[in-house]
């Protein structure tokens, strides 16, 4: 499992950011390239302003290598993947294609399984691992075993967002206390404190 996860932003069911995480990657034309390219702005903005705190959490210096969530849909091109190697220049450098949906991943549903997935040998380099949404936490869970298996030192995962159902048990309520706090870039997610 991921030794820290830190959501860039709630994502709830029906408002603005739900429907920019979803239209990013089924949006055509013009579209799709707004939605990629904001949420792309997103993740740098963040990554800039807070992986030094993640790494911090996960008792490291910073983090070798960058990589993603691999798609267990079939999705042959995953634009996360895109916007992690080519469009955020905080990640670009760093990196790497590790891991591979296996042939019975679409089978295992939400559960989190070391069988999702496959990773490429590591030899200690801390991994930051991205992804879109959460809901259950399970693929994203599964990729970082699947690094700790193969090798990775600290695995933290940042997650573009907490996709909530205002109607699922005491959610609302949550939601309710997240919306006092109001977001802020310079509030830092893993430290109680501002800083800049």
């Amino acid at each position: 499992m991921a030794d820290v996860v830190v959501p860039v932003s709630l994502a709830l069911k029906g408002e603005q950011y739900a429907h920019e995480l979803w239209r990013y990657k089924n949006a055509a034309g013009p579209q799709r390239h707004y939605f990629r390219t904001g949420l792309a702005a997103v993740l740098w903005r963040f990554l800039e302003a807070h992986e030094a705190c993640v790494a911090h959490r996960c008792a490291v210096t910073g983090f070798d290598v960058v990589t993603t969530v691999p798609s267990t849909s079939g999705r042959l091109t995953h634009p996360l993947r895109a916007m992690v190697a080519d469009m955020v220049g905080v990640t670009r450098d760093r990196h790497r294609d590790l891991l591979r949906a296996t042939p019975t991943a679409a089978d295992l549903g939400r559960s989190a399984s070391p069988a999702r997935y496959t990773a490429s040998a590591l030899w200690g380099e801390h991994v930051l691992l991205v992804d879109d949404t959460w809901t259950t936490g399970n693929h994203v869970q599964s990729a970082a075993a699947a690094l700790k298996s193969a090798g990775a030192g600290a695995v933290a995962v940042v997650v573009l967002g907490r996709h909530l159902n205002r109607d699922y048990e005491a959610t609302a309520a949550h939601v309710e206390q997240a919306r006092l706090r109001r977001f802020s870039w310079d509030v830092c997610p893993v430290r109680s404190w501002a800083h800049r």
